[in-house]
């Protein structure tokens, strides 16, 4: 069966047929995240609840981001084990794979014990490089039993990365910072995941969610990846915001799969006073700026580099580097991020006015990237900044209109009642299209009290009452 077909026996209440069909899907495919959690929704119908937790958290690895998880995770999360058929313990089982965690380090201290202690478990070896600190990190990792290797800091963090790798005899590495804190709901997923791709034979680079805590709020970034095999010729590229990819003709080659999945780690290293204590914006600028001396076409360092200008302050200088990130993008397919850069391109433009081309980086934007939804976004909000300049230059057009009006003495004639009432209405329609309903009905009154005979302006005051009446209703219901 296909997965449309297990999902037609699904809606028509065939739910054994529905069952057998996904577990042929995932027994032929045990990465398909759609045929697993069909899987689950089977035998939840059938009543099989626990079974159907196990499916359904498969399928929520490998798609960390799928929008039923928190529904489904209400009503089976908690399902006290059952019994399991032998079919799908064999269909989750996966090949026994070793995983090593690495990290590159440099007084992470405030963190350093919580990092260790949450991924030890998950793995069956930690590589610690240290590239020079001068607080007690080394001792909090030599603690644990765990050997730390010195790398004198070049200002390169692929070359301190590489050294790590070297160090590495699992057969997965999961990289991870100082600052990232595994989630303990994650622990069994490393060595799960290593199993699952681990048949595939051409390089994969397994993208992990990095949970940033900024102020009280969380920031999932799907973006990172950090977990990849150690036999297939991977390593790292660049001097920052490195990437990891393969040499192919003595090039560097990133556009790998890079599938993502539910590993998760806590990341507190963007909070504004840890930013600033580590001076990191400053650091990756100047890095960035050795990689582009070396490497002038190297799109990737001129799109981290507008970022961080922008992140520091500096639109102008940023707004250029996003313009070369994205014209050096045309001519390198294989470069994904160009949706991003224009994302960047896009605010950086509006915060400096310059709307027309913000308007034009948005259209190139939804017609490269159509699925994108933050391109989408940057088309709406550039299209609005247009309308709102257009509407504010609309009401100084009516009250020049105004003010001009009573003292025209002119050779050519002039709509008298443009200063007679006109040009207010005109501004209360302002007024309102900018949700300034209260000045606009103000306004529309005034014009009423000395024209009584407007019919058009009389509507304009009852509609408005009339929408305020209908919000005011709803605004009662809801409280």
């Amino acid at each position: 069966m296909t997965i449309q077909e297990v999902q037609e026996s699904l809606m028509s209440g065939r739910y054994p047929e529905a069952v057998n069909g996904a577990a042929d899907l995932v027994q032929a495919n045990p990465r398909n995240a759609q045929a697993w959690v069909s899987l689950g929704e089977g035998l939840q119908l059938l009543g099989r609840t626990y079974e159907a937790w196990l499916a359904y958290e498969r399928g929520w690895i490998l798609d960390p981001a799928a929008a039923w998880v928190p529904r489904v995770r209400a009503q089976v999360g908690a399902t006290p084990k059952g019994p399991v058929a032998g079919w799908l313990v064999r269909a989750l089982t996966v090949p026994e794979v070793s995983v090593a965690a690495a990290l590159i380090v440099r007084n992470e201290a405030r963190t350093m014990a919580a990092v260790i202690d949450h991924v030890m478990p998950a793995v069956d070896e930690i590589i610690v490089v240290d590239t020079g600190s001068t607080d007690e990190t080394i001792a909090i990792v030599e603690s644990r039993g765990i050997r730390v290797f010195r790398y004198p800091w070049n200002e390169d963090f692929s070359a301190a990365r590489n050294f790590a790798l070297s160090h590495v005899s699992a057969d997965w590495v999961l990289w991870i910072d100082g600052d990232e804190v595994l989630q303990p709901d994650d622990v069994s997923v490393p060595r799960l995941v290593a199993g699952l791709f681990e048949s595939i034979d051409e390089p994969v680079l397994l993208r992990i969610v990095q949970e940033n805590q900024i102020g009280t709020q969380v920031e999932p970034n799907y973006d990172m990846s950090r977990f990849h095999s150690t036999r297939k010729g991977i390593r790292w590229w660049g001097r920052i915001h490195e990437q990891l990819g393969i040499e192919e003709d003595g090039r560097f080659k990133g556009d790998l799969s890079r599938p993502v999945v539910r590993l998760r780690v806590t990341h507190d290293g963007y909070q504004p006073e840890i930013m600033q204590s580590k001076q990191k914006l400053q650091r990756n600028i100047r890095l960035l700026r050795l990689n582009i001396e070396e490497r002038p076409d190297d799109v990737a360092s001129w799109g981290f580099l507008g970022r961080e200008l922008l992140l520091s302050g500096q639109l102008s200088e940023g707004i250029d580097a996003l313009y070369t990130a994205e014209s050096l993008a045309v001519k390198q397919p294989s470069y994904g991020r160009l949706a991003e850069v224009r994302a960047f391109l896009t605010d950086a433009l509006l915060g400096q006015d310059r709307i027309d081309e913000a308007i034009a980086v948005t259209e190139r934007s939804v017609a490269d990237s159509p699925h994108f939804p933050g391109g989408w976004y940057g088309y709406g909000k550039a299209r609005l900044a247009k309308a709102l300049r257009l509407l504010k230059e609309a009401r100084e057009g009516f009250e020049k209109a105004q003010s001009t009006a009573p003292g025209y003495r002119g050779l050519v004639t002039v709509d008298r009642a443009i200063g007679q009432w006109r040009a207010a209405a005109g501004i209360a329609d302002v007024a309102k299209l900018t949700g300034n309903w209260i000045e606009a009905s103000a306004i529309f009154n005034q014009v009423l009290a000395a024209n009584p005979g407007l019919e058009a302006v009389r509507s304009q005051v009852l509609e408005i009452q009339r929408q305020a009446s209908a919000l005011s209703q709803q605004e009662g219901r809801s409280t």
